[in-house]
Formats: structure tokens, sequence, C-alpha cells
């Protein structure tokens, strides 16, 4: 249902947790987590409570549903690393606004506040939180969906505000976008 649900748009707001770890050289931990976002709704996958996650890796490698997100290549080989899975379709925020101001990563909390105005609970407390925990807390769902959210509502206000941003994204993007693949 919720594959199907987020199928009505062809650009989703995409992020991912796993537990962290503390040591040097320490192994990292499953993917606990994965968000993905639209318009509507904003899911928060609990993968490791999953039996069946064919669906979503389906829906993670299918390049006609874009993948929006920050500083994505953390997240493509955490995929890789444990599902041995190409994240197709994605188009790194980070990346884009890096083009645009030739500045380093600005991360989801800066880019809410310049793009959107709006105050996002970023502590490093939540980041390093326990993501495995069969029950997440309220404040671990606020910061996992607005991960996952900012970056959809700022594509959206850079398309519609900026549209020269286009130029900076990937060219396959741009000429989709251009073709109205992507409604906004």
């Amino acid at each position: 249902m919720a594959i199907r649900s987020l199928k009505k748009t062809k650009l989703i707001g995409f992020d991912s947790e796993q537990k962290p770890t503390f040591k040097k050289g320490e192994k990292a931990n499953k993917i606990s987590l994965i968000q993905l976002a639209n318009t509507d709704v904003c899911y928060l996958v609990q993968v490791l409570q999953i039996k069946d996650i064919s669906p979503l890796l389906d829906f993670i490698r299918d390049r006609n549903f874009v993948k929006i997100g920050i500083n994505l290549v953390g997240d493509k080989k955490a995929l890789y690393d444990e599902y041995k899975i190409h994240m197709k379709g994605t188009l790194d925020l980070d990346g884009v606004l890096t083009k645009l101001t030739s500045k380093n990563s600005i991360g989801a909390k800066k880019v809410a506040k310049v793009f959107l105005n709006k105050n996002l609970l970023k502590s490093k407390k939540m980041s390093v939180s326990n993501w495995e925990a069969k029950e997440l807390s309220s404040n671990q769902i606020k910061y996992a969906a607005e991960d996952a959210t900012v970056v959809y509502d700022t594509i959206l206000h850079l398309l519609n505000a900026y549209p020269f941003v286009l130029k900076a994204m990937p060219q396959w993007f741009e000429v989709n976008y251009n073709n109205g693949e992507y409604d906004t």
C-alpha cells in the first residue's frame, strides 16, 4: 500500500537511518529505517521489522521515481553493502546546491532554514539515537520525517521559485522536467 501511494508522484524525498557505531573501524550497522515522502505522506519504514522488503527494494531501484536526498553517497553505499542493490533515479540536493553556491555541504537543517524558513529539530543526540528500537520515540519520528520531507519540499520550492536551478541538476532530470515528467 505504501509503495502504491508513493507511485502517485515521480518525485520522492528519501533518507535512511542506521544505529550509529561509536568505535573507529567498527562495522556499520544495518539500515534500520528508510524514509520516503511525497506531497501527501511520509512513510517511515522500519526495515528490520519487515519480513519481505523486496517491494521497497524494487522501488528504490526503479529509475522512474526520483529519490531526492542530501548527501546520498552514504545511503547508496549502505543499500549496496546490505542488499547488493544500486539505488537508481537519484537527485542529490546537496550536489545541486554545491554547484550553485560553490560551498561545502550545507545539510538539511540549513536547507530548511534558507529555502523554507523552517527550523528543524536536528540534535546530535537524536542523530545517534537507537534507530533499531521497535518503537521509535516521537522525537525520532519527527527527526526522521523531517529529513525526507524537507528535501521534497525544498526541491519543489527551488523548481517553482528559481527555474535557473534546473541548470545545476543532472541533464536527465532537466530533460524529464522540461518534458513534463514531474508534476510540481
